[in-house]
C-alpha cells in the first residue's frame, strides 16, 4: 500500500507543471479544471417546471414537495441528474384530482442543473483520468438543452417518470457563468 501511495505522489508531483508545451505531463492554461486565466466557465442552466393535469377541461397544477431525477442533456452529451429545489406544499391549498394533488395556482418548481461527473466518488487514477477528458463547459456558442426526463411523486405514494419532450436552444455568451432557459408546463397525462 506504502509503494501504490509513494507512486501516486510521484506521479502526481511530476504531471502538475504548469508548462504550456501539451504533452501529456503538463496541465494547460487553457485547461477547464486548472488554470490561472480570469475567464469564466459556463457551468450551471437555470429553468422552471410546472407540471399539471386537466380536470373537465382546466389546468390543475400538481402539488409535490420536489420533482426529482431530472435527466438534462446538452448536444446529446449527459450534464448531470438533477432535483427541483424543495417546494413547502403546507402552505398550498389543494385537493386531490385523479392520480395528483394538485392546486389552482401555477406552481413552478426551480432546477439549479449545475454540470455534474458521471460519478460522484473517484478512486482509481483511471476515474480522474475519465473526468478531465469528459469534464463538460460549454464555450461561447449555440447548444441544444434537452430535458429527457423527471420523476414525480402522485397522490398515492408512486413515483411518476415523465417524457416531457423539452428541447431549447440556449447561446453562451463569453465571461457567463450561467443562463436560465425557460419555464416549461409539462401536461401530465392520467
Amino acid at each position: 500500500m506504502n509503494r501504490l501511495l509513494i507512486i501516486l505522489t510521484a506521479a502526481t508531483f511530476f504531471s502538475c507543471s504548469k508548462e504550456s508545451d501539451y504533452s501529456p505531463n503538463t496541465y494547460s492554461s487553457e485547461s477547464t479544471i486548472y488554470s490561472d486565466s480570469d475567464k469564466v466557465a459556463f457551468r450551471q442552466i437555470l429553468f422552471m417546471l410546472s407540471p399539471y393535469t386537466k380536470v373537465s377541461g382546466e389546468k390543475k397544477y400538481v402539488v409535490a414537495p420536489v420533482i426529482s431525477n431530472i435527466v438534462v442533456k446538452v448536444n446529446d452529451r449527459n450534464w448531470g441528474t438533477f432535483q427541483s429545489i424543495q417546494l413547502d406544499s403546507s402552505h398550498v391549498a389543494k385537493s386531490l384530482a385523479g392520480e395528483y394533488y394538485t392546486t389552482d395556482k401555477t406552481l413552478k418548481y426551480s432546477v439549479i442543473a449545475g454540470f455534474q461527473a458521471d460519478k460522484d466518488t473517484l478512486t482509481l487514477a483511471r476515474e480522474y483520468a475519465d473526468l478531465l477528458n469528459n469534464y463538460l463547459t460549454l464555450t461561447p456558442g449555440m447548444y441544444i438543452i434537452d430535458i429527457k426526463s423527471f420523476d414525480i411523486t402522485r397522490a398515492n405514494g408512486q413515483i411518476e417518470t415523465v417524457y416531457p419532450l423539452i428541447s431549447v436552444p440556449l447561446e453562451v455568451e463569453k465571461d457567463v457563468s450561467s443562463a436560465f432557459i425557460g419555464e416549461f408546463e409539462v401536461e401530465l397525462l392520467d
